[in-house]
């Protein structure tokens, strides 16, 4: 039998059919009604039951008091702060004043004497504040305003304490242990001599507070009441067993049992170490993951109960039959995920615990919208004005426009972006307009963005103007009206989606909006002007409410299968249990100290402090395998997002191993099953390591349409020749990196931006024949970063930095070139190309395009210079390499000689062909440079003292055109029909060091 159901009997038995006048008192509203279920279960006649009330109903009841809502209590409770010192700050308080009411209430619960306490913290406080400056003898004490601010608050909790609970009191309020200490105070007249209250039992304790103790005892003593515990012998008699602590105090005070067997420990229950148990302890890799091993095995529990058919014999009670089951949640966010992972036909369940506010996608979205209205950033204007202009961060623009309901709205009013005609002809197609907003932020690179700027994007559709409108900082009404409208607005969404959970929550939302409004109205109708009510103090009202705020599941108490908190469980007996995260750190949880009153300060006052916490979760956890046959303890093997759960079990998992189960007798089996996840018979998915790809006709026709349509460029050889595999997902599967915003300039944009500042130099300037001096550099560079870097900021930071840096480099190259005399620019990002007629092994030939972007083309004296600016570090060989073909065709770190090589190529070869250079792609302009040296090379923004450095290919003695021509052709010959070899599939390079900056990296598991 159960507790409960025992108590059920006992109480029947004791007092007959009529229980008009006995009153139970269990631990939660959970217990009362499996309670008066089980008692309903004892007669086959209607009976009058009992009053059955958890206790907290039962002591706010007793002591006539009301209680206030915590939004209530924080502005009584800085009134009261106000009148003792009127500079207190309402941004300040607010911080604080949550822990303090959390302190008033256990301060209240355990009957602490206030004078002592305050009086007690004042003079630590005191002593706290006296420090010796040990470099002056006078001994002084420095202050700062912050410090006095912080000693003033604890001078005058003693004043407030009293002040708070005389202004409650006037208006009929209490808060939960002021209504605690008001009963303990009166219990004589309100409840001993009261004679509604004839009988009473306290069902199921363990932890009573100092307050409960006092009410019991003074009812005990009169002989009205009576406890009746749910209590093991393995941790009552076990003086190391923290589960029993508080049971033992009990016992040596005579309460644990009935006065005719004080000293009787037999009559307790040995459930934990007398029955047989089946203890299974699983870890898994992340918290989700036990939602679903907790699914899997209520499935399994299900189907063995169908094939066995019904447990029930005959001449068995009831109570035999089904087996109860509950998956207890120490992490109640698990909640959701578990509710997902049970199969679709569990309908036969309850939930005692409510879906959090929080947990809402309409939380996510309204906390979004705060975090960007929190982190509005201000600018000057760029003509100097001190006007300052608020602008917001990208990162909660995108992270708004891509929330679910957003796009759901987006999508329920068809919004899109019309499209566009570019200057080639091309016509872009329509798309969803949130999501093009998105893309343009990105694309262009906009760090920051102004009210104006994002209604202008978005057309100045309603709801970007709700989203994006600036919240006034002193006008938290305005912040109210802001997400009615944005209620209002969306209410399409939820009319659509006919989501039954979010519209309760988005129900809630607006009562909790309705009630900071009355609160917030009442205040302005009295006049008060002096409690500056902000957005964010606005903001931690709201939450405060929210996180107090979940929905209530409506089903069958009687289901089979119970889903609750660990705290839910107080009185309650399963058959089979399952317990997720039994983590050091949630279950027991970590030694957190959340209060304005000292470790030692508690401890000397008997206040309970995390090893009082401790002892009453060990009880909680005990208690619940007390009656259970079958138990699982799921925990985690890694550090959770919010840093609660280390991967380590939790400590009670180790007192079972070593302690609970050597003394069971062979009673307790405890197991650790492995978890694996994947359909069963499938096979191991393939090594990454021997991930390839082979060229199959499909690919080789890819392959071919790319070499003679789009062509071979020195980039795509050297993808190729460093990483095949990286080659096949760049330019085969065309596989791109999600573009995003970068806050400060990375290589390759620093790189881009010098880039462009030389391109304008050259075709502005040197193909002119203009002059160029350093403001035109400057000039230059301020335009382009502006162009380049559109959004980001260069006041400050990094990008200050690069800035400055990219200033010097551009003014000393500026320099260096002005003194290389005979120096003509000849083309600026021209395209060189040619075509390669190259035969296949199987007989065919193919006509393969090979061309090259030239950063620049010029002339010094009579030799060409075929340059590339390089922004990173340059290494060439003074010569060439013994090796040379092998470096070319096979070395991935040779990509800059490779990339000299086939400049030079370009040049030479269209020498050969035309006479010179083309300065266009139809040829019409050629730069004649017949029977000129070609060189090809970099210059090194890294180097720039080193001059140009060149191109260290050469073939042998003979470095004439023709040779070097022919020599380069065989090379590119060979590469290419490598690229085309079926038998040579694509693959991952055997160079690491390679892929420390590939984009693909995270595909080949590298």
């Amino acid at each position: 039998m159960t507790f409960l159901q025992q108590t059920a009997q006992r109480i029947f038995d004791t007092h007959g059919p009529s229980l008009r006048d006995v009153w139970v008192i269990l631990p939660t509203r959970r217990a009362v009604s499996v309670f008066l279920d089980e008692l309903a279960a004892l007669s086959d006649r209607p009976f009058l039951a009992p009053h059955a009330l958890a206790v907290d109903d039962f002591i706010t009841q007793a002591a006539g008091v009301q209680l206030a809502d915590s939004v209530s209590l924080l502005f009584e409770l800085y009134e009261v702060f106000k009148e003792i010192d009127p500079l207190v700050e309402f941004e300040q308080f607010i911080g604080w004043a949550s822990i303090l009411l959390s302190d008033f209430d256990r301060i209240d619960q355990y009957l602490i004497n206030p004078h002592e306490l305050f009086s007690y913290l004042t003079a630590a406080k005191a002593l706290e504040r006296w420090k010796v400056n040990e470099t002056s003898s006078a001994h002084t004490v420095v202050e700062t305003p912050g410090t006095q601010r912080y000693f003033k608050l604890f001078e005058n909790l003693h004043a407030a304490y009293h002040a708070f609970q005389k202004r409650l009191t006037d208006q009929g309020l209490a808060y939960r242990g002021m209504a605690y200490r008001l009963l303990a105070q009166d219990a004589e007249t309100k409840i001993r001599d009261n004679y509604a209250y004839e009988r009473i039992y306290f069902v199921g304790f363990n932890a009573l507070s100092r307050a409960e103790e006092h009410i019991i005892r003074v009812l005990v003593e009169a002989d009205k009441a009576e406890l009746i515990w749910d209590a093991d012998q393995y941790y009552v008699r076990d003086w190391g067993q923290e589960a029993g602590e508080f049971l033992r105090r009990y016992r040596d005070n005579g309460w644990l049992f009935s006065r005719q067997n004080r000293d009787d420990l037999e009559q307790l229950s040995d459930n934990l170490l007398g029955t047989e148990k089946n203890i299974r302890v699983v870890g898994v890799p992340n918290a989700s993951m036990q939602a679903k091993v907790a699914g899997k095995l209520y499935s399994d529990w299900q189907t063995e109960q169908r094939r066995s058919g019904p447990t029930a014999e005959a001449g068995q009670s009831r109570r035999s039959s089904p087996p109860r089951t509950a998956i207890v949640l120490a992490d109640e966010t698990l909640l959701m995920p578990v509710l997902y992972a049970l199969d679709e036909n569990v309908t036969n369940l309850n939930v005692t615990m409510g879906l959090s506010l929080k947990s809402s996608l309409l939380f996510t979205l309204v906390d979004t919208l705060f975090e960007m209205q929190r982190t509005v950033h201000e600018f000057r204007t760029k003509d100097g004005r001190d006007l300052r202009i608020p602008k917001y961060h990208h990162r909660h623009v995108v992270k708004v426009l891509n929330h679910p309901f957003i796009k759901q709205y987006e999508r329920i009013r068809e919004l899109l972006w019309p499209g566009d005609i570019l200057e080639s002809g091309e016509v872009v197609p329509p798309e969803p307009l949130f999501q093009w907003i998105a893309k343009v932020i990105v694309k262009e690179q906009r760090v920051y963005l102004t009210e104006r700027e994002l209604c202008e994007l978005g057309q100045n559709d309603p709801l970007v103007r709700v989203l994006f409108t600036r919240w006034p900082n002193e006008e938290p009404l305005k912040t109210i009206q802001a997400l009615y409208d944005l209620i209002d607005l969306l209410r399409d969404v939820y009319r659509t989606s006919q989501d039954a959970v979010e519209i309760e929550y988005l129900y809630l939302f607006f009562t909790l909006l309705k009630q900071l409004e009355a609160t917030l109205d009442r205040q302005a109708k009295s006049g008060d002007t002096s409690t500056p009510v902000t957005v964010r103090s606005f903001r931690q009202f709201l939450y405060e409410l929210i996180r107090q705020t979940s929905i209530p599941f409506t089903s069958e108490g009687k289901s089979q299968l119970q889903i609750m908190g660990m705290l839910e469980t107080r009185a309650l007996d399963f058959d089979r249990v399952i317990i997720l995260s039994v983590n050091e750190g949630v279950l027991p949880q970590s030694r957190k100290v959340n209060s304005l009153i000292p470790f030692d300060i508690a401890s000397e006052l008997s206040l309970p402090t995390y090893r009082e916490q401790e002892a009453v979760m060990a009880y909680h956890f005990y208690r619940l395998l007390q009656r259970a046959s079958d138990v699982v303890l799921l925990y985690t093997t890694s550090t959770d997002a919010y840093g609660n759960s280390k991967g380590e079990p939790s400590r009670f998992i180790r007192q079972i191993e070593h302690e609970l189960v050597p003394r069971s007798n062979g009673l307790i089996r405890i197991s650790h099953p492995t978890v694996r996840f994947g359909r069963s018979g499938t096979s191991q998915v393939a090594d990454l390591a021997d991930l390839s790809v082979p060229k199959t006709d499909s690919i080789r026709a890819d392959l071919i349409t790319l070499l003679t349509t789009k062509g071979l460029y020195p980039s795509y050889l050297n993808q190729f020749i460093s990483c095949s595999m990286r080659f096949y997902f760049s330019r085969i599967v065309n596989i791109a990196e999600e573009e995003e915003i970068e806050e400060k300039m990375g290589a390759a944009e620093f790189g881009s931006w010098l880039h462009k500042v030389l391109e304008r130099l050259d075709v502005e300037y040197y193909l002119k024949g203009n002059p160029v001096d350093e403001s035109v550099v400057k000039t230059l560079l301020e335009e382009e970063f502006a162009v380049s870097m559109k959004g980001r900021v260069i006041e400050s930071g990094m990008n200050l930095l690069l800035y400055d840096l990219a200033r010097k480099l551009m003014l000393d190259f500026h320099r260096q070139q002005s003194e290389l005399t005979g120096l003509h620019v000849i083309g600026t990002e021209q395209t060189l190309e040619t075509f390669l007629t190259v035969p296949l092994h199987d007989g065919r030939s193919i006509r393969v395009r090979i061309a090259g972007k030239i950063d620049r083309i010029e002339r010094l004296g009579d030799r060409i210079r075929i340059v590339d600016y390089k922004t990173g570090k340059v290494d060439l060989p003074d010569k060439a390499p013994k090796d040379l073909a092998e470096k070319l065709l096979k070395d991935g770190r040779e990509d800059k000689m490779r990339q000299l090589w086939l400049y030079r190529y370009l040049a030479l070869k269209n020498i050969r062909d035309y006479g010179g250079l083309p300065r266009d792609k139809a040829k019409r302009n050629i730069y004649e440079a017949a029977n000129l040296p070609v060189d090809a090379g970099f210059y090194s923004f890294r180097d720039l003292k080193g001059g140009f450095k060149s191109n260290p290919v050469t073939f042998g003695n003979d470095d004439s055109p023709e040779q070097y021509i022919k020599d380069s052709e065989e090379l590119l010959g060979e590469l290419i029909r490598r690229i085309l070899d079926k038998n040579e599939p694509f693959r991952k390079t055997d160079q690491i060091e390679i892929c420390q900056y590939c984009d693909f990296k995270g595909i080949c598991g590298r």
